[in-house]
C-alpha cells in the first residue's frame, strides 16, 4: 500500500520581528548584568543566522510584561487555534480535499497544554466530521513532527481509503521565561511560532510523495541536556551547550538506522531536511555527516526567516525545500528531527 503526503501548509503568528528590535526590547525592560546584556548582543546582534522570527502577541513588550503562567496559557490557546487552522487549510487545499473528506487528525504540541487536546479545538474551527479519529501528542520538543508523520503513516495501513491530517503547533513564545542563565536567555533569543500541517492518504494516486519509512531513538541518556522543567509555576527550558553535538550524533544513529535495510547511504540522498534548531546544531549535524553546504541550504534559510519553531521547523524546512530546490521525480528526501529527551527521528520520503 503506498502512502503519500499530498499537502502541505504553514502559518506564523502575526507579529514579525527583528533580532535588533528583541534586543532593544529586552535591553530597556529587562534588568540585566553587563555579562547578560554582552551575551544577548552577542546572540541577537552580532549572529546572522537569525533575521526575523513571528511572535504570538500583539507587540513584544508583552513577552516581557505579560508572562504570568495564566497570561501564558491563554496566549497560547488565543494564537494556536487559529493558526493552527490556517496551516490545516493551507495543506487541505493542497491536497485537493474538503475538511469533510479528513478521517483522522494527529497534533503535536510542547508548548502549552490544553485539556481537551488542541484537536478538540482544530477539528470545530475547520467544521471536521464528528466521527474523524483524533490523537493529541504532548511533551515531544522539537522532533515531534516526525512521530506524528508516522501515526498518520501507520493509522494508513490499518484503514484503507483514508486521509490523515497531522500538524506540528508551537506557540514558543507561551513559555517564555526570564532569568540569568545563558542557556535561558539563548532561548528566548532564536524560537518563533508557528504551524505546519500536512495530509497524507492511502488513496489511489501518483501524485505527492510516497513515504517510505521511519526510525526513532530514545537516548535518556542525554535527558538533563535539553527539556522543560518548572519554575515559579511556569515552564523553563534548559539548554546545554552540549545539545548541537549530542543532535547530530543521535540523528547521524537513527538516520543510518533508516537508509541500511534500504540499501541506501547518503550519496543516495537528493535533499537533506535537517531540524533548523539553530546555527551550531545544523553546522554539528554537517560536519557529523560530513556533508556538503548547499544541502543544509534550506535548513538555513528557514532558521534565518523564522528562527526554531520546534516541531514545526521542519516541515518548514520540507516546504522551503519543495518550493526553492528544484525537486524532481524519484528524488529521495530524507527528513530529521530531535529534541527533548533525548529523541531523535528520521523519515524518508520519495517524490512521484
Amino acid at each position: 500500500m503506498d502512502i503519500r503526503i499530498i499537502g502541505l501548509g504553514t502559518a506564523n503568528a502575526p507579529l514579525r520581528v527583528t533580532q535588533k528590535e528583541v534586543y532593544e526590547t529586552y535591553i530597556r525592560l529587562l534588568s540585566l548584568s553587563s555579562q547578560s546584556r554582552d551575551l544577548l548582543e552577542q546572540v541577537l546582534i552580532q549572529n546572522d543566522s537569525i533575521a526575523y522570527r513571528h511572535m504570538a502577541m500583539e507587540s513584544l513588550e508583552e513577552c516581557v510584561l505579560e508572562n504570568s503562567q495564566d497570561q501564558l496559557i491563554a496566549r497560547y490557546k488565543r494564537y494556536a487555534v487559529p493558526i493552527s487552522a490556517e496551516a490545516a487549510r493551507k495543506a487541505i487545499e493542497q491536497a485537493g480535499l474538503s475538511p469533510d473528506q479528513i478521517d483522522a487528525i494527529v497534533v503535536n504540541t510542547c508548548t502549552g497544554y490544553l485539556c481537551p487536546g488542541l484537536s478538540s479545538y482544530v477539528a470545530e474551527e475547520l467544521g471536521l466530521r464528528k466521527d474523524v479519529h483524533p490523537f493529541d501528542f504532548q511533551g515531544m520538543g522539537c522532533g515531534g513532527a516526525l512521530p506524528g508523520l508516522e501515526t498518520a503513516y501507520y493509522y494508513l495501513h490499518a484503514h484503507p481509503g483514508h486521509n490523515v491530517l497531522t500538524m506540528a503547533v508551537e506557540m514558543c513564545t507561551a513559555t517564555i521565561f526570564f532569568n540569568e542563565e545563558p542557556g535561558v536567555l539563548i532561548s528566548n533569543c532564536i524560537f518563533g511560532d508557528g504551524a505546519a500541517a500536512t495530509v497524507l492518504t492511502n488513496r489511489p494516486g501518483n501524485d505527492g510523495l510516497r513515504v517510505v519509512g521511519f526510525t526513532s531513538g530514545l537516548y535518556p541518556e542525554y535527558r538533563n541536556y535539553l527539556y522543560y522543567t518548572t519554575e515559579d509555576s511556569k515552564l523553563k527550558n534548559v539548554l546545554s551547550p552540549r545539545v548541537p553535538n549530542i543532535g547530530a550524533k543521535c540523528g547521524k544513529e537513527v538516520i543510518d538506522h533508516l537508509l541500511e535495510p534500504h540499501g541506501l547511504g547518503y550519496n543516495d540522498i537528493s535533499h537533506w531536511v535537517v531540524h533548523p534548531g539553530g546555527q551550531k546544531i545544523i553546522d554539528a549535524f554537517q560536519r557529523a555527516l560530513k556533508l556538503p553546504d548547499e544541502t543544509m541550504a534550506p535548513s538555513r534559510a528557514v532558521l534565518l526567516n523564522f528562527g526554531n519553531i520546534s516541531s514545526a521547523s521542519v516541515l518548514f524546512v520540507l516546504e522551503e525545500t519543495l518550493r526553492n530546490h528544484n525537486v524532481q521525480q524519484g528524488d529521495r528526501i530524507l527528513l530529521c528531527s530531535f529534541g527533548a529527551g533525548f529523541t531523535a527521528f528520521a523519515g524518508l520520503l520519495e517524490s512521484l
